[in-house]
């Protein structure tokens, strides 16, 4: 009834939406609970609640990410109140605190290793292991039949949404692109529940047991440092292969890459929010690590490449997508130095 409430504030008197219609188009784009006159650039096509009346992963991530103040938020999220930039800095100022090589061996390990075993991540970085990464049994939402399942572009533990007889296994990051399976959940015994493939990019994965010693980084490093992470090597490996120069995380991470090709120089800030908007109002107001900073978003936010310059500017901040940022390389390979 509060939600309904704040909803019926934005329309017209007498043309709000009924608490049916409310209830409905919970599980619809928001823009179709909205008069059209209010603003939603870059949360238009948001779906709040999935077919079994959880939230979205985009819905998720963007509650963590404003930090939305709810009595029913915390029942979910029941750590600190900060925003979720606060956190990612505590992330990057606990790497910050390394040796410039020792900084730069974990970061990669972050992107490369976001989940593992017990044994083989205290031996490498048993110090760290209580800020970056969580045992993968405390995530019921991750898991069927004591089973997780990797995903296949990033690595980390798929979501698992319990439908009844069958269970449906998605990437929040990539499902997306074709990330999906589905499984039956009534198998029992030592063996992993068999993936049936629903989307384009479902390649074969195999189940985990998730037991104590199965560890994955967190949900803050793996939206934070992992994902943007992979931005960074796909961009790093495409500038190498056009005979560019690169250096990556420069200055312990002041930002993500340096890339020199003929002449021009890219520095780059790769960013995986999932709210543009909530990027923007974080950035808003701060001054770039490096001048004509390039900050770089997901291909699939192309569409709010007009919000995040009309937020950022005058700042000194760029921004661009990925395929921008490699189609700009592309150009720069042609010129004779």
């Amino acid at each position: 009834m509060s939600c309904l409430g704040v909803l019926a504030a934005t329309h017209v008197v007498g043309e709000a939406p009924s608490m049916a219609r409310f209830r409905a188009g919970l599980r619809e784009p928001l823009r179709n609970l909205l008069p059209e006159d209010v603003h939603t650039t870059g949360l238009a096509d948001l779906v709040l609640l999935d077919a079994e009346g959880h939230l979205t992963d985009e819905a998720e991530d963007l509650c963590r990410e404003f930090r939305i103040p709810s009595a029913a938020l915390d029942e979910h999220w029941p750590w600190d109140r900060v925003t979720v930039e606060q956190k990612e800095r505590q992330v990057h100022e606990l790497l910050r605190r390394l040796p410039a090589a020792e900084y730069t061996r974990l970061r990669a390990y972050l992107i490369e290793w976001p989940v593992g075993d017990l044994r083989t991540l205290r031996r490498d970085w048993a110090t760290m292991l209580p800020q970056f990464y969580e045992p993968v049994i405390d995530w019921p939402g991750r898991q069927v039949n004591g089973f997780f399942f990797a995903c296949p572009e990033c690595g980390w533990p798929m979501r698992a949404l319990d439908t009844g007889r069958l269970t449906e296994i998605r990437c929040e990051a990539h499902s997306r692109h074709g990330v999906t399976y589905s499984c039956v959940t009534d198998s029992r015994g030592d063996t992993p529940p068999h993936l049936h493939r629903v989307g384009r990019k479902a390649k074969a994965v195999e189940g985990r047991p998730a037991t104590k010693e199965a560890l994955a980084v967190s949900r803050v490093v793996w939206r934070y440092v992992t994902l943007p992470g992979l931005m960074e090597i796909e961009l790093r490996d495409h500038a190498v292969k056009l005979g560019a120069d690169v250096e990556m995380w420069p200055h312990q991470d002041r930002y993500d890459l340096r890339i020199a090709l003929n002449g021009q120089v890219w520095r780059l800030d790769a960013k995986a929010w999932a709210s543009p908007m909530a990027l923007g109002e974080a950035l808003s107001g701060t001054t770039p690590a490096a001048p004509r900073l390039i900050v770089v978003v997901p291909d699939h936010q192309r569409s709010s490449l007009t919000l995040l310059r009309t937020m950022l500017k005058d700042s000194g901040y760029q921004v661009d997508t990925i395929r921008g940022v490699k189609k700009q390389l592309n150009v720069a390979a042609t010129v004779t130095a």
